[in-house]
């Protein structure tokens, strides 16, 4: 029951005003208040207005919205058989209050045939057909058991109250009402186990209890009270009343569950309590059987209770024969999974490891060997950051320390890690901190290699920022370096003077290690900060560190080294160059570029006007 519907109980007006009832109605009957025919007139007048009450509540959980068609039509049917107590009761009533000479209980066939009705009506409304769960064989057999265990126990209990002394003298009408008050008790339990079994139930547990309680009551007015059995009158307006005080409390307890809690299979989710029931049935049989030959001795009860008995044990065998076999076949599946997963760490290629709060290594699965180098048992004990490289270490300083001090952080993240052989391979891993969760209490992680996606990435970044022939920056990678300086920047661009000549002569052969004897000097004349690159062709550009003074006494120092002839192919192949500085906002590359390339441009027709 949901925690604000059982708060709510406490303060419900139906409930409150039932239990106030039941004291004052009960207690003057235990009290044994009045005369026996004033008791019994009290009784049953109390009763019609108790089966209009049950009417009424179980009309109520009737319509309520969302009640499935199957509980639906047991509250209907339970609202019947209080129209049909209603009639019985009446009955008995005007009996005793027209006839003054009655003066001990005497049940009329009317209110005897009524009150049977009504329960079979209630009882034809629970066993209807209902759809099945869908549960496994076995588990549905155990279910099986455990009821014909629970029947078996109450068929001993009721064969010995039925053949007990004073019984037979009761009459064939006081016989019958008791085998069917026993027999009610029966159709009870056989209706608990199957909800359980098909996973429907007409009543949530909570509405349960006090349903069953009143149908234990029932069985036992019908057993007791017309055998003589209770001889206090007051006591027997008691033992007849409070069943019916008590089953109002089902209905209520329904409409305010409304139509949640009719799952039949959370009537047995505790299992553990369940499975106790039938070896309680067990004792129950046994202490029947002891109480009816230390009472009555060696007759037709104790041999009914012994076989009884049997037939329990029987049953109580074949449970615990199922419960071994279940067993077995969960300890297999237990060692198939065991075998299933250790032959997935042996062969997987992903680290799977767990390391304490403090980092060192509690678990480490076979493929640490195969991706590191390192066995099994030269890992556990170590720190799992001793193997990291120190620059990782200082870059995942802070995120390595949440996750090891925080439980339930989840962190993924690539490093390098030391391999056996002292090299360093990549790995990527995804890391949880489960120290939380009892029987890992670690950091669990999962690595895979990933240094030759790593090699390739960076490989395939190099190749996009640089030339591939002289190793300099491309154009990509010289504005991407212009954009990652702040404030103004000087750019040199240089053109090669004289290099088609030398293509057109030599072959592009010849070309091409000229342009790596250019790209030489470029590295060699340039400073530590500055960028030199290729931006195409004969193209080459320098992004210059410090200001124009700076940039200009480069470009002093190219023009005199290019002006070098260069040895290729043992020939002295002599190559100059033109050089237009810009200075301006990082930016705008294209705009300092093309101011670059315009004053390179007029350094190139004055070089040719002096040549002329």
């Amino acid at each position: 029951m949901p925690p604000a519907v059982r708060a709510g109980l406490w303060r419900d007006p139906v409930l409150i005003a039932l239990a106030v009832g039941t004291m004052i109605v009960v207690g003057p009957f235990l009290l044994d208040v009045g005369t026996p025919r004033a008791q019994m007139i009290a009784c049953w007048t109390v009763s019609p207005i108790l089966d209009l009450a049950l009417f009424w509540l179980s009309r109520q959980v009737a319509g309520i919205p969302d009640l499935p068609p199957h509980p639906r039509r047991f509250w209907r049917a339970v609202g019947v058989g209080g129209l049909l107590f209603l009639a019985g009761d009446l009955v008995q009533l005007g009996t005793i209050i027209t006839e003054p000479g009655i003066q001990r209980i005497v049940f009329h066939p009317v209110q005897s045939a009524t009150m049977m009705l009504g329960v079979v009506v209630m009882m034809i409304g629970l066993v209807l057909p209902q759809r099945v769960a869908n549960r496994p064989r076995r588990q549905q057999t155990r279910l099986l058991l455990d009821t014909a265990i629970l029947m078996s126990a109450s068929a001993v209990v009721a064969w010995c109250l039925m053949t007990r002394p004073g019984m037979a003298g009761a009459g064939f009408e006081a016989y019958f009402l008791a085998v069917f008050g026993c027999g009610v008790v029966l159709c009870a339990i056989f209706v608990a186990i199957r909800s359980g079994l098909t996973g429907v139930s007409p009543m949530s547990r909570a509405a349960a209890v006090p349903m069953v309680l009143a149908s234990l009551g029932l069985a036992g007015s019908s057993v007791l009270l017309p055998s003589g059995s209770v001889p206090n009158t007051g006591v027997q307006m008691a033992v007849i009343i409070f069943p019916c005080l008590l089953v109002l409390a089902g209905p209520r307890l329904q409409f305010l569950h409304g139509a949640g809690g009719l799952d039949g299979r959370e009537w047995f989710s505790r299992r553990r309590r369940f499975s106790v029931l039938p070896y309680a049935a067990t004792v129950v049989c046994a202490a029947a059987l002891v109480f009816v030959l230390v009472t009555r001795g060696l007759g037709i009860s104790a041999w009914g209770a012994l076989a009884g008995l049997l037939v329990n044990v029987g049953l109580v065998i074949g449970r615990q024969v199922l419960a071994l076999a279940v067993n077995d076949a969960l300890v297999g599946a237990i060692r198939r999974r065991e075998q299933r997963l250790t032959s997935l760490l042996e062969h997987s290629s992903e680290i799977i490891a767990i390391a304490r709060a403090d980092g060192t290594f509690t678990y480490a699965s076979p493929a640490v060997e195969r991706v590191l180098g390192f066995p099994v048992d030269g890992v556990l004990g170590r720190g799992a950051l001793d193997i990291l490289h120190r620059d990782d270490r200082e870059r995942l300083a802070a995120e390595l320390e949440t996750l090891y001090a925080t439980p339930g952080t989840e962190m993924t993240m690539q490093g390098r890690y030391r391999h056996a052989d002292g090299s360093w391979r990549w790995l990527e891993v995804v890391a949880v901190n489960l120290t939380h969760v009892p029987g890992i209490d670690g950091v669990v992680s999962n690595s895979r290699d990933v240094t030759e996606s790593r090699e390739l990435h960076e490989m395939l970044r190099y190749q996009a920022g640089h030339d591939e022939l002289t190793g300099l920056a491309n154009r990509r990678g010289f504005t991407a370096a212009m954009a990652a300086r702040p404030g103004d920047v000087t750019v040199l661009l240089i053109d090669l003077n004289g290099f088609k000549q030398i293509n057109d002569t030599y072959g592009h052969a010849a070309g091409d290690e000229v342009l790596r004897h250019v790209a030489g000097v470029l590295r060699d004349s340039a400073g530590a900060a500055d960028v030199p690159a290729r931006l195409g062709g004969d193209e080459f550009a320098v992004l210059a560190d410090g200001g124009p003074a700076d940039a200009e006494r480069l470009a002093g120092r190219l023009r005199t080294a290019l002006a070098e002839p260069a040895r290729i192919d043992g020939r002295d192949l002599g190559v100059g160059a033109s050089i237009g500085l810009a200075t301006g906002p990082a930016a705008d590359a294209d705009q300092l570029l093309n101011t670059a390339d315009l004053r390179m441009y007029e350094e190139k027709q004055r070089t040719r006007a002096y040549a002329s």
